[in-house]
């Protein structure tokens, strides 16, 4: 006993229509799944500007120096010089602006702000969203 498969009108369907069928279902799914993976689309969110706060290097200088006598005190050696590029390089950058400015040209004019007023190492980043 073999098993035969019939279309909704009730005629047959032969192993040679069966692969075709088959082979159709195959390609469309490769397809769908090409599709899926199609290039990502980045939404632009705004731009953000970010730095050192102004102090924050001074206050990590006074701390290291309080870990020198510290160090002094209990008579242990000294801890390596403060190095400020490594401190600078590592230090966590905070945003100038907690909202994100839609215009470039204004994130532009907030940075150049805080270079003035102080911060380190301004940054102007642009905020995208990946859409699949």
């Amino acid at each position: 006993m073999s098993l035969t498969f019939v279309n909704h009108n009730g005629d047959p369907i032969t192993d040679s229509r069966m692969a075709t069928m088959r082979a159709q279902g195959m390609e469309l799914e490769r397809q769908r799944r090409l599709t899926a993976k199609a290039d990502p689309v980045s939404v632009h969110k705004g731009w953000r500007v970010s730095g050192i706060a102004p102090g924050l290097l001074d206050e990590a200088k006074q701390a290291h120096e309080r870990l020198c006598q510290m160090a002094q005190k209990a008579g242990g050696k000294p801890p390596e010089p403060f190095d400020e590029t490594a401190w600078l390089r590592t230090a966590k950058r905070t945003a100038v602006r907690s909202k994100p400015y839609i215009l470039q040209e204004a994130a532009q004019q907030c940075k150049e702000l805080a270079v003035k007023a102080g911060w380190l190492e301004v940054q102007l980043i642009e905020i995208k969203k990946v859409v699949a």
